[in-house]
């Protein structure tokens, strides 16, 4: 049973899963951003899979790593949820850094994400990030979003 179980590891027991491993919803979205921002943006290290909204299945959090998806900020961090065999993007949040962490907490059905920003003169903080309005917030710095003291559960870290 892969639910909220998975929720509650730390960053310490989280290994990225061997290829034989995977579920189909990881490798989807691994196959598409190899695909969309090739080979080295797909790193089996900086992916999560967690069930977000208690539907029994996993998402996948995938923090990409590529030219298109970098800046002075961080890097973009992609939501995948598997809907009817379809890989289904429900979040891109650009300039964010490692770690990413979920909260108990849910906001529109699925776990806030907590998730480190920095860079453009800003210190490091930890911003909370609720889905709303069938995704997550866009912006780790959007009025719907909030600062936190610390992470949550960490979901992929720090590398």
């Amino acid at each position: 049973m892969r639910k909220l179980a998975f929720l509650f590891l730390t960053a310490a027991s989280f290994a990225p899963p061997e290829e034989e491993e995977r579920g189909p919803e990881l490798q989807a979205a691994i196959t598409w951003i190899d695909e969309t921002y090739g080979p080295l943006a797909a790193a089996p290290e900086r992916f999560g899979e967690v069930d977000l909204d208690g539907d029994g299945s996993v998402e996948v959090l995938a923090y990409v790593r590529s030219p298109e998806t970098c800046g002075s900020g961080g890097c973009t961090l992609m939501i995948f949820d598997m809907v009817g065999g379809e890989l289904l993007q429900v979040g891109r949040i650009p300039a964010t850094r490692l770690p990413v962490s979920i909260y108990p907490e849910r906001s529109g059905g699925f776990h806030d994400l907590g998730v480190t920003t920095a860079g453009g003169g800003y210190r490091p903080s930890v911003r909370r990030i609720p889905f709303a309005g069938g995704s997550y917030a866009d912006s780790a710095w959007g009025d719907t979003t909030r600062a936190e003291r610390a992470h949550g559960t960490i979901v992929i870290p720090a590398q």
